[in-house]
């Protein structure tokens, strides 16, 4: 059926409505063939689910890099005779690396990276037949002098540590 042909510009057809009613026409043609029709979305659809996405993705990122106090747990801060036993635990794994270096080869390492030990945050300083090892964990630093026994540096740092993990 063919549209009358306006005879004047006040009636014109709306275009929204012969657009709408060209899909009608290819929609039930298509129906008629046995062919699936396309559910078309509104054009605001994919705003309404993409903006809450972005907003939540930008929320994210913002915790991430400002770590907010009430979201993140602070990191526990140690008591200075706990940093003093760790450092002194870590040292003690050092000085026994160096002794068995000592005790293979014969002769002290020339570093700390030679037994095999963590260089990180100590300084190693070999003699003829002795050494010194001295680490600083944040407050002020430990020397090791290895004329003293490694049991005796150590002390009751261990067991201090056992303490505050609540191991016995």
């Amino acid at each position: 059926m063919p549209e009358p042909t306006p005879t004047s510009p006040d009636e014109r057809p709306d275009r929204r409505a012969l657009l709408q009613a060209y899909q009608d026409l290819v929609r039930s043609e298509k129906e008629k063939q046995g062919r699936p029709v396309p559910v078309e979305r509104p054009v605001g659809t994919r705003l309404q689910v993409l903006v809450p996405l972005l907003l939540l993705l930008g929320g994210l990122t913002a915790t991430l890099v400002l770590r907010p106090a009430w979201f993140f747990i602070p990191a526990p801060v140690e008591s200075a005779p706990l940093r003093d036993a760790s450092l002194r635990v870590l040292m003690y794994l050092q000085i026994d690396r160096i002794e068995q270096f000592r005790s293979s080869q014969g002769r002290l390492p020339s570093s700390l990276s030679e037994a095999g030990a963590d260089t990180a945050g100590l300084r190693y300083t070999p003699g003829s037949s002795t050494y010194s090892l001295t680490g600083s964990a944040g407050g002020p630093s430990i020397t090791y002098d290895s004329r003293i026994p490694p049991r005796q540096f150590l002390g009751g740092a261990y067991r201090l540590i056992q303490r505050r993990r609540g191991t016995r």
